[in-house]
C-alpha cells in the first residue's frame, strides 16, 4: 500500500487512527492490495517526514494526521 493510499485512509477516518484500523480499512477498500500489510511502515515513514505523528502510547499505535501530504 503506498504512502498515499495510506494517507488518504487515514484522512477518511477523521485523521486519527489505530494502525488495525488503517489496515482494516485498507483490506475493505483494496482487497486485491495485500501490501495493506506495509501500513505501518509506510506510517513510520510518512512520521519521519513530519506528514503524521503517532500519538498516545506505542501499545494504541494511534496516528494523527499533522499535514497535507500531496
Amino acid at each position: 500500500m503506498s504512502q498515499q493510499k495510506v494517507y488518504r485512509i487515514l484522512k477518511e477516518l477523521g485523521g486519527e487512527a489505530t494502525t488495525k484500523e488503517i489496515r482494516k480499512k485498507g483490506k475493505e477498500k483494496c482487497p486485491n492490495d495485500t501490501l495493506y500489510t506495509y501500513a505501518s511502515l509506510r506510517l513510520k515513514q510518512m512520521e519521519k517526514w513530519g506528514i503524521v505523528k503517532q500519538i498516545g502510547n506505542k501499545t494504541t499505535n494511534k496516528w494523527k494526521i499533522m499535514t497535507n501530504f500531496k
